[in-house]
């Protein structure tokens, strides 16, 4: 199922794929492979110490990140309003309401490009949606979908980025709207919080 939501915060409109679960402008930097946070985990100084047989290694998180319902953890901007939108779904919205950052989980249904390409296809309802991208790509090894498009709400514009991808059986979702004025700032926030994205 599909659902469009309106998000009250920031005023910012986004399709919001119900049934399943974008990327800094440095050239798909979030679905590549060889991102930072990638990289980073797999270099030789962030090797995670030999266990003993039968025991397990207690999760390393990013310095500050914070526990969600939904099955990850995320480092997100000071000062933000936090708003829980289901167990599973959480948003945060920055002090002047030009940008909004949300992340979700549920299980996953069948493949997550078609899921999204239908939702594409209901997105075409918005005012001025006009797409960027929809695409199939990886992130940190899972496969996943990145999909950018820009939209009109109550005469203001906004620009979406929204991060797909399945790991263990699970749909996740890294997402972000903001308004173009701020592209700069909103892209460098955006990055580090979904760099600092990790599944528990």
């Amino acid at each position: 199922m599909i659902a469009v939501g309106v998000l009250a915060a920031g005023a910012v409109v986004a399709v919001v794929l119900a049934t399943n679960s974008g990327s800094p402008r440095d050239d798909d930097q979030a679905g590549s492979p060889a991102s930072p946070s990638s990289s980073a985990a797999s270099s030789p100084g962030s090797s995670p110490s030999p266990t003993v047989e039968g025991t397990s290694r207690p999760q390393s998180l990013p310095p500050g990140a914070r526990r969600e319902a939904g099955g990850f953890a995320w480092v997100t901007p000071e000062g933000w309003r936090r708003d829980i939108k289901t167990g599973s779904e959480v948003h945060y919205t920055s002090p002047d309401g030009r940008q909004e950052l949300a992340a979700k989980s549920a299980l996953a249904r069948g493949d997550l490009m078609d899921s999204w390409e239908k939702s594409e296809q209901n997105a075409h309802q918005g005012q001025d949606y006009r797409k960027i991208r929809l695409e199939r790509t990886t992130f940190r090894g899972h496969p996943a979908v990145v999909w950018e498009y820009t939209f009109t709400l109550q005469g203001l514009p906004w620009h979406a980025r929204l991060l797909g991808f399945t790991a263990d059986g699970k749909s996740y979702q890294i997402n972000t709207w903001y308004q173009p004025d701020v592209e700069r700032e909103a892209l460098r926030t955006y990055g580090e919080v979904r760099d600092s994205f990790t599944v528990l």
